[in-house]
């Protein structure tokens, strides 16, 4: 090979895995607007690009003197191949507006110093807020009980956004929709989510409270994940895993898995928002340098008494969303837990209404990113997830 065609390489690849580069903000119709980022593999590829876009869109509107709204994320870039770009689109809003999807009939429009309309505070914003209130009657005092991890800010790796909002919130549902008593549900967020607490609490703490073929018991995971070497199971990644020392620091599912059936409960559930592709949940490698595994969901073994619900088949990204602010599955999970997914309004939620409440707003959701995220249940689809 001649030494022009090798300098050209060594330059090509330069640019593609280690080019970056942020574009000035473009205004669309309807008082929109567009910024793109792209970045090159070794410098973060999708998941810099896609922070740095939002961090200038929201600084953009911050000197507007409003508050930025997210309305979708498109990426473009193939992985060592050319550099990874995110095209995020968005408003600027009134401080005091909330989240809706389209500005509603009753909003006001006003201008601002710019002469940009924008839509102010509108009553009409209920489907992309929570609200635990609307469960009632409670459930109380059920023989349940409830491990509710979420891990956000990591040691080692990247965030893994909202992961936090998720587990405090899901507190909430799970004693207010699920009738957990609140002495009962034991939650463990960042630091306090360690290799070592986190096996604490299946294995000490659980057993406590589990009476034997009566007890309930529920498990929801927000955070990072990865699949085991053998393809045949899952990691969660606690608080201080290791890259270098993966098979040591994370934590395979079987493990918890083994714990939660020594305590030979009535049933367990598990809620796992979390993509095992890889990836972050914003899209970027999630470990530089981890050996890809081929696996499908058909693959992962999961004991005969468990129904488990996940964010999105094995190979995709379970995504997070600003507009939502928080997972995309744990959001419309308790959305649906609120009466949502009840459709035949019979004060029943059962595992298959929750799976098609899931299927028909997660996929619609990931779609505004440019995204593909099917939830997956394994388990009895006619039991009762949530009784009124």
């Amino acid at each position: 090979m001649k030494k022009t065609q090798i300098g050209f390489l060594v330059a090509f690849n330069i640019v593609v895995l280690m080019g970056c580069k942020t574009l000035d903000i473009s205004k669309g119709a309807n008082s929109t607007y567009a910024v793109s980022a792209q970045y090159g593999s070794l410098n973060g590829g999708w998941e810099r690009a896609s922070q740095e876009a939002m961090q200038k869109a929201s600084s953009f509107c911050e000197k507007k003197g409003r508050k930025l709204f997210f309305i979708n994320e498109k990426r473009d870039g193939i992985v060592g191949w050319s550099s990874q770009a995110s095209i995020i689109s968005f408003r600027c809003e009134d401080i005091d507006s909330t989240s809706a999807s389209n500005v509603p009939d009753e909003t006001l429009i006003t201008k601002d110093k710019d002469g940009d309309n924008f839509p102010r505070k509108s009553s009409n914003v209920e489907r992309y807020q929570l609200d635990v209130n609307k469960i009632i009657p409670l459930r109380k005092d059920n023989d349940a009980v409830a491990i509710i991890i979420g891990i956000q800010n990591y040691k080692h790796l990247g965030k893994a956004d909202f992961a936090n909002r998720d587990a405090h919130k899901f507190y909430e549902y799970a004693y207010r929709a699920l009738g957990i008593p609140k002495d009962r549900i034991k939650t463990l967020t960042d630091a306090d989510a360690d290799q070592a607490a986190v096996l604490k609490s299946f294995r000490n703490w659980l057993p406590l409270y589990v009476n034997k073929n009566k007890t309930e018991v529920f498990v929801f995971y927000s955070g990072h994940g990865l699949p085991s070497p053998d393809g045949k199971s899952l990691y969660f990644l606690p608080y201080g895993v290791d890259q270098d020392l993966l098979d040591e620091t994370a934590i395979d599912q079987r493990k918890i898995f083994s714990a939660i059936q020594a305590t030979q409960p009535k049933s367990v559930t598990m809620f796992i928002d979390s993509c095992y592709s890889g990836l972050s949940k914003t899209g970027g490698i999630l470990l530089a340098g981890a050996r890809p595994v081929t696996l499908k969901t058909s693959d992962i073994e999961y004991p005969a008494e468990f129904t488990v619900m996940t964010a999105s088949s094995a190979d995709q990204i379970s995504s997070s969303s600003t507009e939502l602010q928080h997972g995309i599955f744990s959001f419309y999970l308790m959305k649906g837990m609120e009466g949502n997914a009840d459709f035949d309004r019979d004060g029943k939620i059962t595992i298959g209404e929750m799976q098609k409440f899931l299927l028909d707003n997660v996929q619609r959701q990931a779609m505004s990113l440019n995204r593909k995220q099917i939830p997956q249940v394994v388990g009895d689809t006619n039991r009762v997830l949530v009784s009124r």
